[in-house]
This record gives structure tokens, sequence and C-alpha cells, in this order.
């Protein structure tokens, strides 16, 4: 498929960015914890949401209707 033919397929893209971020002194099961807590917000149908305490929290976003550009610069199997 060419690749204007995969963006008329594709977009508008649907992106969710997820940023967590502990201490050096955090614990990875902590951080996770973070992740955990972020994927049940999705799962309720949050589309957005920021918990944080200056240095250690997770932001997220959902956006559900993007029209670029894609995260990611090559396609798949071309890193």
């Amino acid at each position: 498929m060419s690749n204007e033919n995969w963006i008329k397929h594709a977009y508008p893209l649907q992106q969710i960015t997820i940023e967590l971020q502990g201490t050096r002194h955090s614990k990875r099961e902590d951080v996770i914890g973070q992740l955990e807590t972020v994927l049940a917000k999705l799962k309720k149908g949050e589309l957005e949401g920021v918990l944080h305490d200056d240095d250690f929290g997770y932001r997220f976003q959902v956006q559900p209707a993007v029209p670029g550009p894609s995260f990611f610069d090559a396609s798949a199997g071309h890193q």
C-alpha cells in the first residue's frame, strides 16, 4: 500500500501518551504501579489525568483523533 493510501486508511490516528516519573531512589515496582494505575483509569474511560508530588508521579492523555504526525518515523521493521 502506498504511503498516501495508508494515510487515507489509518488516519486520523488514535494516540495515548503516558509519562511516568520517579526519583533515582524510586523502586521499579513503584513506577510500574503508576503504570497500572493509569491503565485502570484508561479502562474506566478516563481520557486524561495527572498525579504527582513534583518528582514522583504520572500524567496521561488520550487523543482519539489526531491528524498526525505519527509517533514513529519509520515503518514497522525498519528501526
